[in-house]
């Protein structure tokens, strides 16, 4: 019998014995291998709000600019909120995506990780935190380079499809956004483990005179690697101050990184070491949350730092060393116009400057402008309308215009559909890039992609829930990195504008509660991606999607002595066999916080990560969390 599966009959039979299982409530063989499904892999307790009836403070939900008291039903949005944050075996914002339906979470290490949403690359989903885009100008690789620990979070957004109505270049496959903790809580966290892993974080807010509010987090975190070459070690900090100003809030933020780790075999196969560093800072001013017309003016700037040594004992063989730098602001107005419209329109323009050994010297700049309006219509329809014009130095302009309604037939049961237009302006690495393993284009064209979307969910029929969304995306002028099918080591990977591909999907998700604090959680995706002017080349990254998944997840507690947290995940990736993959968190009160079990790849799956290597294989955490 193979290991995975004697973890699984283990841990189902402590599941049995402790009834935090009842038999007969989820079983394997419900998933066959080709059921075309994608499930909800977040896992929630059974009390948690939906995204479609959830008011997220006094800010528009991810996926509209408009208001939050107009709950957004038109476009597929997952929250992934801060309580189950606090149930999953995640230690980084990273790890807790992975556990969100339709996302391709493509770790390197912990230190690093590459994220895609319904098929579309790294390079095609945009990155935000409280609204700030994070994504990086240099590469792709860097947008989860946050300074926010996990601990800071309050919760995870994710819209999924296309987004460039909203926010500009990028995002193609979805945007994510994180939005930090703002309660007067403190919270603290030690973890220890396999492969020599350690943490320590803490976060809390602090009133100071004159109602001034400070919030600030930290962590420190390392590991010896899975396998040689891969040790890893990150540093993070961030500090915030609110304070009441002309009717309004104004809030300062500011964010510190560094990431040291073994990058062996993660670009091309070197024994190589890479240190990242990145620093935020954010200034906005919000108006009060019930005036009539609201505006929110905000400047921000990120920098980030690379340098990357391609032989690790040999650094002055091969080092490249990259600084790239954002900044600019953006104003937003957002106002009533009718009892059953809102409307938002605004402006921003944004300033981006790199400096590399590689890359040479470069800058350029975009601005943009934007509008869009939601209304709730008879007969329980809603539609969400939008339309943007980014103008950028390199590329010139493009719009974006989106569409979205909903409908509810019957109670319980909404239906809804968009289209949306959206681009990708080429990165400068993807332009510029040269080494030993990789040829960039300069004269690489921007991306354009048109989506549909459709899709049904029920909010429950006796305790059970669904949600069934098809999507259609077709892209021109996809850029990837490709070089000749059966090609040797020593072939350059070389950027390239495909002419046309094409990717389709379909995902479902389903919950079930059947009582005594018990969540059942279950759901997959097919998905199939084609590519015109693709013949004879592989993929390094953009036509590497996973095809098909499924996924099984069960939070069970009993008050005040245990609850667990469990996901059986089998997938497929494109030019792979498929793996079956088991997560658990044991957890028991302790004092003010809790002890919990961390069991990370229970079936000690050996699949293939992005570099090509085999996963980190069975993994155990001990930790303990004190404060909220």
């Amino acid at each position: 019998m193979r290991p995975g599966w004697r973890s699984l009959r283990v841990l189902g039979g402590v599941l049995l014995g402790s009834g935090l299982l009842a038999p007969g409530a989820t079983s394997g063989a419900a998933f066959p291998p080709s059921a075309p499904a994608v499930f909800q892999p977040v896992l929630a307790s059974p009390d948690t709000l939906r995204p479609d009836t959830l008011t997220l403070d006094t800010l528009p939900v991810l996926g509209s600019r408009v208001s939050a008291d107009m709950p957004l039903r038109t476009r597929s949005v997952e929250l992934i909120t801060r309580q189950q944050l606090e149930r999953l075996p995640a230690r980084s914002v990273s790890d807790a995506l992975s556990w969100a339906a339709g996302v391709d979470l493509m770790p390197r290490s912990p230190a690093q990780a590459d994220l895609s949403l319904r098929g579309a690359g790294f390079e095609q989903v945009l990155v935000l935190v409280d609204g700030v885009r994070m994504s990086d100008p240099q590469t792709g690789h860097f947008d989860l380079d946050l300074t926010v620990p996990l601990d800071r979070v309050e919760r995870i957004e994710i819209l999924k499809g296309p987004a460039s109505a909203l926010y500009g270049s990028d995002a193609v496959g979805g945007v994510v956004n994180v939005v930090t903790r703002s309660e007067p809580v403190w919270s603290g966290r030690l973890e220890g483990g396999s492969f020599g892993t350690s943490a320590v974080a803490g976060q809390g807010s602090l009133a100071l005179p004159g109602n001034l509010r400070l919030h600030a987090s930290g962590e420190r975190s390392e590991s010896d690697g899975h396998r040689e070459g891969t040790d890893w070690e990150t540093r993070m900090a961030d500090a915030g101050l609110r304070a009441p100003v002309a009717g309004g809030t104004l809030s300062g933020e500011v964010g510190w990184a560094r990431r040291a780790f073994g990058a062996d075999g993660f670009y091309a196969d070197f024994p190589s070491f890479e240190t990242t560093r990145t620093r935020t800072a954010t200034l906005r001013w919000r108006s009060d949350p019930g005036a009539r017309v609201r505006v929110e003016p905000r400047v921000s700037w990120r920098r980030h730092e690379d340098d990357f040594i391609l032989v690790r004992d040999d650094p002055e063989l091969y080092r490249n060393r990259h600084a790239s730098t954002q900044y600019g602001g953006e104003l937003v107005v957002r106002a009533r116009a009718h009892p059953r419209v809102s409307v938002a329109a605004g402006a921003e323009a944004y300033r981006h400057e790199l400096a590399s050994n590689a890359l040479g010297g470069r800058s350029e700049s975009r601005r943009a402008v934007f509008a869009e309006a939601a209304g709730l219509l008879p007969h329980e329809a809603e539609l969400t309308v939008g339309l943007r014009h980014d103008d950028h130095d390199r590329w010139g302009g493009f719009t974006s215009p989106s569409l979205a309604a909903s409908w509810a037939p019957t109670r319980g049961v909404r239906l809804r559909g968009s289209a949306g237009r959206s681009f990708r302006g080429p990165s400068w690495t993807e332009r510029h890039y040269e080494d030993p393993a990789h040829q960039a284009e300069p004269e690489l064209r921007p991306e354009r992609s048109r989506s549909l979307e459709a899709g049904v969910r029920v909010d429950r029929i006796r305790d059970v829930g669904f949600d069934l969304t098809a999507f259609h995306r077709r892209s021109l002028d996809l850029i990837d990195w490709a070089r000749p099918r059966g090609s040797d080591q020593e072939t350059l990977w070389v950027t390239r504008n495909v002419i046309r591909a094409t990717t389709r999907g379909l995902e479902v998700t389903g919950d079930w509660s059947p009582g005594l604090r018990t969540r059942v959680e279950v759901g997959g995706s097919v998905l199939s991606s084609a590519a015109r002017g693709d013949e004879g080349f592989e993929s390094k990254y953009a036509l590497r999607p996973i095809t098909d998944e499924v996924r099984l997840g069960v939070v069970r507690e009993l008050p005040g002595l245990l609850s667990a947290s469990i996901r059986v995940t089998r997938a497929r990736r494109v030019g792979e066999a498929s793996h079956l993959r088991l997560d658990a968190r044991l957890e028991v009160p302790f004092m003010q916080g809790a002890v919990y079990l961390d069991g990370r790849n229970l079936s000690d799956s050996d699949h293939l990560d992005i570099t090509g290597h085999p996963v980190a294989g069975r993994a155990l955490y001990l930790g303990f969390r004190v404060g909220g």
